[in-house]
């Protein structure tokens, strides 16, 4: 009998959000420098930011295709949080990686992350968590990253989760689990499990 499956995510739960915060500032002054464009501060922090990194792009790579400029931008995101969890390993919480590493014998782990395929690798490994998930759900490089269609792709591949583990309390993520009727567990809740 399969074991039932456990989704969670990285940031806030495995890996501080400074790692994902400070990387994004980091981009954003690039981004703000290379094009010489002040006006793009105004995206910083915006839940529909992408409109802000397209329009950078659009300026940096006017030639290339949106895939492109996406695939760029978000290739130097991800190496900013490698380079972040390669100096700060403290940034990792080591305590939840061994409470997971003990749920793997009760528990499918699945990490569900916005991450480009091409990178979450090397993330882990930066964090030493390369062995802790039996399968990864990431985004396809090229792509925005949006955390609902990753869920589509959940679903479609793996079945319904029993539980979503996160480190947000509030989040979009959780309402569309809550909504498709999946237990989301904080981890401050995560000994229930």
């Amino acid at each position: 009998m399969a074991k039932p499956i456990l989704v969670t995510n990285l940031e806030g739960l495995l890996i501080t959000p400074e790692a994902f915060m400070e990387p994004h500032k980091n981009v954003w002054a690039e981004l703000i420098k290379k094009t010489g464009d002040k006006t793009l501060k105004k995206w910083i922090g915006k839940k529909d930011y992408f409109i802000g990194v397209n329009l950078a792009m659009d300026k940096l790579m006017p030639k290339a295709t949106r895939e492109e400029k996406t695939l760029q931008v978000r290739s130097w995101y991800q190496e900013a949080v490698i380079k972040y969890i390669q100096d700060n390993p403290n940034c990792v919480d080591k305590h939840i990686a061994d409470r997971l590493k003990q749920l793997k014998t009760k528990y499918d782990l699945i990490l569900l992350t916005s991450s480009t395929e091409k990178h979450i690798d090397k993330i882990l490994s930066s964090a030493g968590l390369k062995r802790l998930y039996d399968s990864i759900v990431a985004s396809e490089t090229d792509q925005e990253p949006k955390k609902a269609d990753l869920i589509e792709v959940l679903f479609a591949k793996y079945g319904k989760p029993k539980y979503y583990l996160t480190g947000k309390e509030d989040s979009e993520t959780n309402d569309i689990f809550k909504n498709r009727e999946v237990k989301v567990i904080s981890k401050q809740d995560m000994d229930s499990l």
